[in-house]
């Protein structure tokens, strides 16, 4: 498997640019193999991302070198692979949390009789959210992470659940 390898310096004196390319380098779903020095799976996607990333580092009047490498070793691969996988899962569990407190939500309101529109699109906001962040973390998850069908199934549910209470604000409303 081929990877992308690269390798950074921003300006010391600017926590601006440290935490801003940290974040952009995490958003990405790179891997950090030491500091500053970050891998990736060598596909297209990632060909653009890195190339604005160096951009943006160069704009902070840093340095970056990017490599087209294999590993040397299957187990290396297989380590890199894994680490990669963590790091997706860590990040399903936190939308899997968010679902947890999606559901007490809804049954909290249904238990209240809140029946009402503002509760609707409040609800409806929230589900739409956790939506959005599966599709980044899907988008970063090249290694089809164990856990993301556990977390698409919950989302699931969850628009069953919000449907279920939004067929209970509508019967509570008619008129």
């Amino acid at each position: 498997m081929k990877w992308l390898l690269f390798v950074y310096k921003v300006p010391s004196d600017s926590s601006t640019a440290r935490v801003t390319i940290w974040r952009r380098i995490k958003k990405i779903g790179a891997l950090y193999l030491q500091q500053s020095v970050c891998i990736v799976p060598y596909m297209e996607r990632f060909l653009k991302e890195i190339e604005k990333l160096k951009d943006e580092i160069k704009g902070f009047g840093g340095d970056f070198k990017a490599f087209e490498v294999v590993a040397l070793d299957k187990e290396i691969e297989k380590d890199v692979v894994k680490q990669f996988n963590h790091q997706r899962m860590e990040e399903y569990s936190e939308i899997k949390e968010q679902c947890e407190e999606f559901f007490k939500e809804i049954e909290k309101e249904i238990a209240r009789k809140n029946f009402t529109f503002a509760e609707l699109e409040e609800n409806e906001d929230e589900l739409n959210k956790l939506y959005k962040w599966f599709e980044k973390v899907a988008q970063r998850d090249v290694f089809e992470c164990e856990m993301k069908k556990e977390v698409k199934d919950l989302l699931e549910k969850a628009s069953r659940d919000f449907e279920y209470f939004a067929s209970l604000v509508y019967e509570n409303n008619k008129e």
